[in-house]
């Protein structure tokens, strides 16, 4: 039905009334007729369905009853208000827009909040098919420009806009198929060539929601709204905004919730570099995607102070349930940010309350008055503004990349050969989870040291929770290893988590992570509302399997493992896993001799003590702290 609107919207004029009904809009209305109502409906002022340009997977084209959007979406029933209407509007968003209503909603919201002063009908418009030709139309100018031939496409990289490549590739990472890709590629050269954006960070993940409910051409529309008149209402478009972005989060911090400002400044997570969790990637490693998306609609209509009034109150709730571990265990700001994602995907955090109560509700003041929580918009721009003259002072001497550093190494009465050069240690800081990124390896067991034998690995590893085996492998020049979230010990039940990963070092560098087994599903209630979710091969607790004659991790079809060792640590197999997929883990080879083998642990760079002396991730995130002084 949409393919069809779409191609009678693009043989119709877009900026006329409505001539005579020409036979193909009599078959339109004729197709839309379900009592007399549906008659005098022009098919082009229906709203535009959204569409998946960046998955291509299906989008539900329901709009559920009672839930304040019209069923039968039209211009006279759009999203956008006059002035004494959109607040209403705004409380519709934060409740969250249908999905197949998102591509039309974004884009009037973001046109009706550039354009303050156009009328309703005409802001409306942008949604539905009125403007599908005017749209289209533009986009291709702007694509025969770009990319005049083929070949300039197939040779164009995906731009970071100073988010930094790293991110980049965690975002190509995101099971984008190829075309997907090539949409983002289309749409971020379209963002710099055409409209003049050279920094802004936030810019690729933002372009990445667009195109899950949007073609290229309305992701590229509503983004040139965005940033209409170089704004600061949605984007930081320059280094100098980004900074007095950065600035004005953490003044809000201080002033709004001093405690939590007191703690965050302390580990650096107020810096340019400490806030890319949100600044820079919009929340989308805190939060789950569907949370996510809610922002997306916030955002679109009420622009970046949704992303200050959501992320400063979030950091302070996360803050009240981390509790004091927070302040005595945490030291980076990657690993606060990983205790924010971990409240944020747990039972305790329901996001309909978070936004009614902390994020935009308001507080009783002198015991008759009551004021919003956080600051009004009017307040927060002049306070960007104010701090742009600060940005302008300090902009060459603050960093706004937190740079990778390897792991580091601890000198022991043992040297380190398989994790001695510092690129395969960076390699290794990537994968890891944040919580480990700024930890040292320490050796705690080397086969040339202590010997071949399955009982000395196992004593040497008793004393670590969390682990790296790094094993040689001869006559291939590869260096394979393995991630333990669990103390290898005899167990032939099986146990480990889904954080276990298997990687190859050298050469060409790869994780391989865990991956959702889609067979095994069980049914829980998040946020008051049941959803699916998979369940994780109970916690995956198959993916760590060892015993008196082997050790082994990650489950494959056949009763095999993704990897395995004998007894004597000198000959090791690998088949596919339906755990990790490793499928290329060495290249074809199944069975293989085992050379020098070494296994670490971690050591914390503040103080030098191992990490599982105090375990972080039940001291500092796990279920303990996490049940503490409710906020809500």
């Amino acid at each position: 039905m949409q393919a069809r609107l779409r191609a009678i919207a693009n043989s119709l004029s877009a900026e006329t009334d409505p001539p005579t009904p020409t036979s193909s809009e009599r078959e339109v209305n004729e197709f839309f007729v379900e009592d007399a109502d549906l008659e005098i409906i022009d098919p082009l002022d229906l709203f535009c369905s959204s569409v998946d340009t960046l998955r291509h997977q299906p989008i539900d084209q329901t709009i559920p009853p009672r839930s304040g959007w019209s069923t039968r979406p039209t211009r006279m029933s759009g999203v956008g208000g006059d002035t004494a209407g959109r607040e209403e509007t705004r409380r519709m968003c934060r409740k969250g827009i249908p999905p197949s209503f998102k591509c039309s909603a974004w884009i009037i919201n973001a046109v009706s909040a550039a354009n303050p002063d156009m009328p309703k009908e005409e802001y409306d418009a942008f949604g539905t098919f009125r403007k599908v030709r005017v749209i289209d139309h533009g986009w291709d100018l702007v694509l025969k420009s770009i990319f005049p031939d083929e070949s300039d496409l197939e040779q164009a990289d995906v731009l970071d806009f100073g988010v930094g490549q790293y991110i980049i590739v965690n975002i190509m990472l995101q099971d984008i198929p190829d075309k997907g890709i090539r949409s983002l590629i289309k749409v971020l050269h379209a963002a710099r060539d055409s409209l003049g954006l050279e920094f802004c960070p936030v810019l690729p993940d933002v372009a990445c929601l667009l195109l899950s409910f949007m073609p290229e051409s309305y992701a590229y529309a509503t983004i040139r709204q965005m940033v209409a008149d170089d704004s600061n209402y949605f984007l930081a478009i320059s280094r100098v905004s980004y900074l007095a972005f950065c600035k004005t989060f953490a003044d809000l911090m201080e002033r709004n919730f001093p405690q939590t400002y007191e703690v965050m400044d302390q580990i650096k997570c107020l810096t340019p570099a400490g806030l890319d969790p949100i600044m820079k990637r919009f929340f989308v490693p805190l939060l789950r995607r569907k949370h996510v998306l809610r922002i997306m609609d916030i955002f679109t209509g009420e622009g970046a102070h949704a992303i200050f009034r959501i992320g400063c109150t979030l950091c302070c709730l996360a803050h009240a349930h981390l509790g004091d571990g927070v302040r005595q265990h945490c030291d980076n700001a990657l690993m606060f940010w990983d205790g924010v994602r971990r409240f944020a995907h747990s039972k305790h955090f329901h996001f309909d309350i978070f936004l009614e109560r902390q994020a935009y509700g308001s507080q009783v003041h002198m015991r008759i008055l009551t004021r919003p929580i956080f600051p009004r918009e009017d307040f927060v721009y002049r306070l960007i503004s104010n701090n742009e003259a600060w940005a302008s002072e300090n902009e060459h001497h603050i960093s706004i990349h937190a740079e990778k550093k390897p792991l580091g190494l601890v000198e022991g009465k043992y040297p380190i050969i398989l994790a001695k050069h510092s690129l395969e240690r960076l390699s290794l800081c990537n994968w890891l989870p944040p919580a480990l990124q700024s930890t040292k390896l320490e050796l705690i067991y080397s086969s040339s040291h202590h010997g071949r034998s399955i009982e000395m690995f196992y004593m040497q590893c008793s004393k670590a929770v969390h682990t790296l085996t790094l094993l040689e492998v001869l006559q291939k020049d590869v260096v394979i290893g393995m991630y333990a979230t669990h103390t290898w010990h005899n167990n032939p039940s099986g146990y480990g988590d889904g954080e276990c990963f298997l990687f190859r070092l050298t050469p060409e560098p790869e994780c391989f992570k865990y991956k959702v087994n889609s067979t095994i599903q069980t049914a829980a209630s998040l946020d008051d509302d049941s959803e699916v979710i998979v369940n994780r091969i109970s916690d995956a607790g198959q993916l760590m399997i060892s015993g008196d004659s082997f050790l082994s991790m990650g489950v494959c079809e056949d009763g095999a493992s993704a990897l395995r060792l004998n007894e004597d640590l000198t000959r090791g197999s690998t088949s596919r896993s339906i755990s990790f997929g490793n499928q290329d883990l060495i290249g074809g080879v199944e069975v293989f001799e085992v050379g020098l083998v070494e296994t670490y642990r971690f050591i914390r760079e503040v103080d030098g003590q191992p990490i599982d002396k105090v375990d972080i991730w039940k001291e500092m995130f796990g279920s303990s702290l996490l049940s503490e002084g409710h906020y809500y």
